[in-house]
């Protein structure tokens, strides 16, 4: 089981992109089936823009999440990068698996206990209104994961947060965001032309350092089912 993958490949052409995710995807039938599809296909590519009405385009950081909570949650996750320029931008991935087993008996108890409510309105390919348990099993493994994410707080398409769960629930949310950034959970990736990346989308959460100087950072990604 692949939770984490990063290699590197030059000039990888879309066809051979598609060709890879399939070959990762655990479900059968047809590629709609296989591969999460917008209404552009099953190919983003993620570039800053100027004019972004959402955040994920813009300069900003990117809190953890997940991707497809709004929608319909991938498998793995594929990230080839096309272009970069160095410092910038570099990608977080927080093991959700490690933080679990990092907690004491009591704070596993209590994250039984708590349910995360996340609002977004749609302005790109995204949107709505969510509740999800805390604490989860992974799909495959089995193993436990925590679907834990941070409010969005910007003027592009912010997303907000509730904590449902016993008094102490907000103070324990807290421990485990600046978890997600300790060391020993965390792997940082500075992104360079041609940086393949797969990983896993139930064990780890992911997000991203602002783009500071690296206006050029490009990578195409694809949603394994």
């Amino acid at each position: 089981r692949i939770s984490m993958h990063i290699s590197k490949l030059q000039g990888v052409s879309d066809e051979k992109l598609l060709e890879l995710a399939l070959q990762l995807s655990s479900q059968t039938g047809s590629v709609e089936n296989k591969l999460l599809h917008w209404e552009f296909g099953p190919i983003m590519t993620m570039y800053f823009q100027n004019d972004a009405k959402n955040y994920l385009f813009s300069q900003e950081s990117v809190p953890f999440h997940w991707d497809g909570a709004f929608y319909r949650e991938p498998l793995k996750l594929l990230f080839y990068c096309t272009e970069s320029s160095g410092t910038g931008g570099e990608t977080l991935f927080a093991n959700t698996e490690l933080i679990w087993k990092s907690l004491s008996k009591s704070e596993q108890s209590l994250c039984c206990k708590i349910n995360l409510t996340f609002e977004t309105k749609k302005l790109a390919h995204y949107g709505g209104k969510i509740t999800v348990p805390l604490v989860q099993q992974h799909p495959k493994s089995k193993n436990i994961i925590l679907r834990i994410a941070e409010k969005v707080e910007t003027s592009l398409n912010p997303v907000t947060l509730e904590i449902h769960g016993p008094k102490e629930s907000f103070d324990l949310y807290q421990s485990l965001v600046e978890k997600l950034y300790a060391k020993e959970f965390l792997t940082e990736h500075q992104w360079e032309k041609g940086d393949l990346v797969i990983c896993d989308n139930y064990t780890y959460v992911h997000g991203r350092k602002s783009l500071k100087g690296n206006l050029k950072r490009t990578f195409k990604t694809i949603q394994i089912l």
